[in-house]
């Protein structure tokens, strides 16, 4: 199936989440991650700020001897930068109304992160992802480090057939779902 159509039919299925549904499958989710030695072993770790019933991954925010970076859009470009943020008050609002960490912050190197945990639309068996065809997180990634870990986050029915990776598309190493981490092979 083409991103597209794949986008129109979990897109729908994940706006019908209640906020209680999405409470709980998230918090699932996150009590997963924290027992994954990747997480425990990682110093900085980088987060996003969910919209459009993402899984809520910013009860992680409160985890102790981790530092979080968030993507801020570098503009005119395809790329993300992170910053350290500490709380909630160090966002504004910045591309596409999402709240974004502020400038004045501590830039973190992409090389620098130990974890990356990604939003994505859909992922495959194979840890394939699809965003919402910005192509943002694929034209960061490339350049993180061969040894930090990506870790995809999602509802179990995000989960789809693979088949719709693009040359340009970076897999990840893994997805966690309420449910299993499906690992990269």
């Amino acid at each position: 199936m083409e991103k597209s159509a794949l986008r129109k039919q979990i897109l729908p299925l994940r706006k019908k989440l209640s906020a209680e549904e999405i409470t709980i499958l998230s918090d699932k989710i996150n009590k997963r991650l924290i027992l994954l030695d990747i997480f425990k072993k990682s110093k900085i770790i980088a987060l996003y700020i969910p919209i459009k019933n993402e899984v809520d991954v910013l009860p992680l925010f409160k985890c102790e001897g981790k530092r979080f970076v968030f993507p801020r859009v570098e503009n005119g470009t395809k790329k993300l930068s992170f910053y350290e943020a500490k709380n909630m008050d160090d966002f504004e609002k910045g591309s596409f109304n999402i709240p974004e960490p502020k400038t004045t912050l501590n830039k973190i190197e992409i090389e620098n992160i130990d974890l990356f945990i990604v939003p994505g639309v859909a992922f495959s068996e194979k840890c394939e992802r699809i965003g919402y065809g910005g192509g943002f997180y694929d034209s960061t990634l490339k350049y993180k480090n061969k040894n930090s870990y990506t870790l995809g986050v999602a509802f179990d029915f995000q989960i789809v057939d693979s088949g719709f990776s693009e040359p340009f598309d970076e897999r990840l190493d893994a997805v966690a779902t309420p449910e299993r981490i499906i690992i990269n092979s």
